[in-house]
């Protein structure tokens, strides 16, 4: 009972009160769900407000202690050990370094900038930066497109578009974008929304840095070929340029 009690809320929330001559789920015949394909693209997260950043320091192969003993300003004390949750205007307190803005750079990006900036106190350091809180991205024709906490390992689909506030009316249900790092591969493949037995697909659950995106259906939508996933890219790009960083690798299309 409960799960048909989510299957009618989620068909009340994505398709709207109006009538359209695309309703969500309406033909019953199998899940469509294409063969993921490798493509020549990665992406990594931004650090946003509220994340939750795990910080080491070594020094001369060595760990250093000297993030032990880190106090507070502003509230911002270590959530556990080594790690740090930043703040509102997307900065943490460090010692010695003392307040740190780490919003918009990547893990690479701000371990890089930490080794630099404790250069000045440590003989050989090295910083490792992590990421502890997960998420995903939705973007495209979603009521509110953007970051989904994950509160475990893992979210379905249909989930992470009910938590992005639904499909917008101008959202084409029977293309959505799955992007997901499996293995040390990016994958993209296609999802069809209109067909009931998506509904039954357990093995698409998002991980994550997942991104789903919703391809538009007025003029500018983007009805490519999966193969053809560059123009796809480019418009994430520009949705999500705050949230993620994207790099074309070498030899792609």
């Amino acid at each position: 009972m409960k799960n048909f009690s989510l299957v009618i809320s989620l068909i009340i929330l994505l398709t709207g009160c109006s009538v359209k001559n695309e309703q969500l789920f309406q033909n019953r015949d199998v899940s469509y769900v294409s063969q993921a394909e490798d493509i020549n693209i990665s992406y990594d997260s931004k650090i946003i407000p509220d994340d939750i950043l795990k910080i080491d320091i070594y020094n001369m192969n060595q760990k250093s202690n000297i993030l032990k003993d880190s106090t507070t300003l502003s509230g911002n004390a270590p959530k556990e050990n080594s790690e740090y949750i930043v703040t509102a205007d997307g900065t943490i307190y460090l010692p010695l370094l003392q307040e740190v803005k780490v919003k918009g750079f990547t893990v690479k990006e701000l371990s890089l900038e930490l080794t630099s900036r404790y250069k000045r106190y440590l003989k050989q350091p090295y910083a490792k930066v992590s990421i502890k809180n997960h998420k995903i991205y939705v973007l495209g024709e979603v009521k509110e497109q953007g970051v989904v906490p994950l509160s475990g390992n893992s979210i379905s689909v249909i989930e992470a578009i009910s938590e992005a506030g639904g499909l917008t009316d101008h959202a084409v249900k029977n293309r959505i974008r799955i992007i997901s790092k499996e293995g040390v591969k990016y994958k993209i493949r296609t999802l069809d929304l209109t067909k009931l037995s998506t509904l039954n697909i357990d093995n698409i659950m998002l991980k994550h840095n997942s991104i789903v995106y919703v391809e538009p259906t007025d003029t500018k939508a983007l009805s490519v070929a999966v193969k053809d996933y560059l123009p796809i890219f480019q418009v994430i790009s520009g949705l999500a340029s705050t949230l993620l960083s994207i790099d074309y690798i070498a030899g792609g299309r």
